[in-house]
């Protein structure tokens, strides 16, 4: 009638690994240097997120402002 059920867990743990101590901060890893930009980056790699960055924002402001304009 009652049976206790178990479910199993998925474990997202990573095995340890030697971390760098800047980046062992942020708990799930990958976070090392802010928007993708990590250190060591070459230049056009750190020119080319931050131009893709630049242009996400540019068309979400575009958009809700349209969308704004629209709605009024």
């Amino acid at each position: 009638m009652s049976e206790k059920t178990i479910i199993p867990l998925l474990n997202t743990q990573e095995p340890e690994t030697q971390n760098n101590s800047a980046c062992s901060s942020c708990g799930a890893g990958g976070c090392c240097g802010g928007f993708g930009i990590k250190a060591g980056s070459e230049k056009e790699v750190v020119f080319r997120n931050i131009f893709i960055y630049m242009t996400m924002g540019i068309i979400m402001f575009t958009v809700a402002y349209l969308i704004m304009k629209l709605m009024t």
